[in-house]
């Protein structure tokens, strides 16, 4: 029996950054009404889930890739996976040497130079990738390295949203030589620093525990690289049919694509079936 199901957002529940279909936000509602605490886990930051998902009957969410799980009726972090501050310098000062957008998380919310998001229109980042600076209420600095010398600032994510080619291979490489990161991509041109300590299936299984709940109550479906230690944890684990390899090697079960209603076809079989 399903007691809580930890489902990502973006290439699983939702098929554009603010779109949930009709037929998942039933299921999910369906699921609730059945008892199932519902738990958004996402590589976002607590304040950019969508009001789609916020406004449903949702208790926690696992954020950042597991940097930061939130209670979401008090907004208050119940569990942390922080980049240490003197990893997070010397992530910042390989940083400097590329001509990439950043993003900082911290407690929920996203740091980022002043001016970026409009050179980020003016080309640094494609079109494509617009949206996900809209809707955000960044806290803006000057500079960086000094921003994190003068607050002292532990992350809970470093967020690179476009980088490719020689600099995303070389960049990737470098960041894994300074140890104790988790890098991942939610898509494939992306990538997300973390915590070694810092990962979607941790933090589930942390919020299992504080709740009382076995994970083998516990079911997870997801698309991409970062779900899946968290499909890996959990007693019921799916992955959506267009999902990564990686993401279908790792879950036990398989339903259909994210934009053919996959994530209500999978509440349905194995919450809302009976057995």
């Amino acid at each position: 029996m399903v007691k809580l199901m930890a489902f990502d957002l973006d290439g699983t529940t939702l098929i554009s950054p603010h779109l949930l279909p009709a037929a998942n936000r039933q299921a999910l509602l369906a699921a609730a009404k059945r008892g199932v605490l519902l738990v958004p886990a996402t590589g976002r930051m607590r304040d950019y889930i969508p009001k789609e998902i916020s406004q449903l009957p949702i208790g926690y969410a696992i954020t950042s890739n597991g940097g930061g799980v939130y209670d979401m009726k008090t907004g208050q972090a119940v569990v942390q996976n922080l980049i240490p501050h003197e990893k997070a310098l010397q992530i910042q000062a390989v940083l400097e040497d590329y001509p990439i957008y950043v993003e900082y998380y911290r407690d929920g919310s996203a740091i980022t130079r002043r001016g970026l998001p409009e050179r980020a229109k003016a080309g640094m980042l494609p079109p494509k990738k617009w949206r996900f600076l809209e809707g955000k209420n960044y806290t803006f600095t000057e500079d960086f390295r000094k921003m994190l010398e003068e607050t002292g600032l532990c992350p809970e994510k470093i967020n690179l949203p476009y980088i490719v080619g020689e600099d995303r291979v070389q960049l990737w490489g470098r960041l894994e030589k300074l140890g104790g990161l988790r890098l991942t991509s939610s898509v494939s041109d992306n990538i997300e620093i973390n915590s070694e300590a810092a990962h979607k299936g941790g933090a589930l299984r942390a919020l299992a525990d504080k709740l009382g709940i076995d994970l083998s109550e516990v079911m997870a479906i997801g698309d991409n690289g970062n779900d899946v230690t968290m499909l890996q944890a959990a007693g019921y684990s799916v992955a959506v049919g267009d999902a990564a390899p990686q993401a279908l090697a790792a879950a036990k079960y398989q339903t259909s694509p994210h934009d053919q209603n996959g994530l209500a076809q999978a509440v349905e079989r194995f919450i809302l079936t009976d057995a």
